[in-house]
């Protein structure tokens, strides 16, 4: 079980989050939506232990793949994979998985921005740590791609029985990708749905739209 308890963040006067609270059961998918500043990314910073905060955390060694690649400019794609995974195999299966094996040989500057956040994806996954933070990893690609690398990540979450937790704008995307939704609204949870079906969808947009 991944725990978050009494956490509060400030960023000088403003108060993100404030005595927040949050279980996640392990092995699952779970997405986390909500409008900008509303503490999502706030969230994820601090279980992956970046920033400062009041509180408490307890969740196992973490993979987090942030918004921008972050890709080391003067290594090869597969040189940066290399980083995180010295399995050839397995660098070369999940990069014909996402796309991406004609770009191994491709320096960060010749990717397009999705071809880059592949990337990182691919190293998010091959890094292999029982929670995976993906904030926004298909903000950068195309509608047409998306859906087959939702399938892709749900695939490989369950081959490693590892927990996912997913920062998205997206809410199509969260009901094709998650076990249980999440909805943030100025720090606090909204919605909490973890037997996401045909229904949800339309839920969510209902409480993005009129949550206080």
């Amino acid at each position: 079980m991944i725990e978050l308890k009494n956490i509060t963040k400030s960023y000088g006067n403003r108060t993100v989050l404030n005595d927040f609270n949050l279980n996640v059961e392990e092995g699952k998918i779970t997405c986390i939506l909500g409008e900008s500043g509303s503490g999502k990314t706030t969230l994820f910073n601090i279980i992956a232990n970046l920033i400062d905060y009041q509180g408490s955390v307890v969740c196992p060694e973490v993979s987090y793949v942030f918004q921008t690649p972050n890709l080391f400019d003067n290594l090869t794609v597969k040189q940066n994979l290399e980083l995180v995974c010295s399995s050839n195999a397995k660098i070369e299966s999940l990069t014909k998985a996402l796309g991406i094996f004609d770009r191994l040989n491709s320096y960060p500057k010749h990717l397009s921005g999705g071809e880059a956040q592949r990337v990182a994806l691919c190293r998010g996954i091959l890094f292999s740590k029982p929670l995976l933070l993906l904030d926004e990893p298909f903000a950068s690609i195309d509608v047409m791609l998306r859906y087959s690398l939702i399938d892709e990540v749900k695939k490989q979450q369950k081959a490693n029985k590892n927990t996912v937790l997913v920062v998205t704008h997206d809410v199509r995307e969260a009901v094709a990708l998650a076990d249980r939704i999440i909805v943030l609204k100025h720090g606090k949870i909204v919605y909490d749905n973890s037997s996401v079906d045909t229904n949800t969808e339309a839920e969510v947009f209902n409480v993005l739209i009129n949550a206080k």
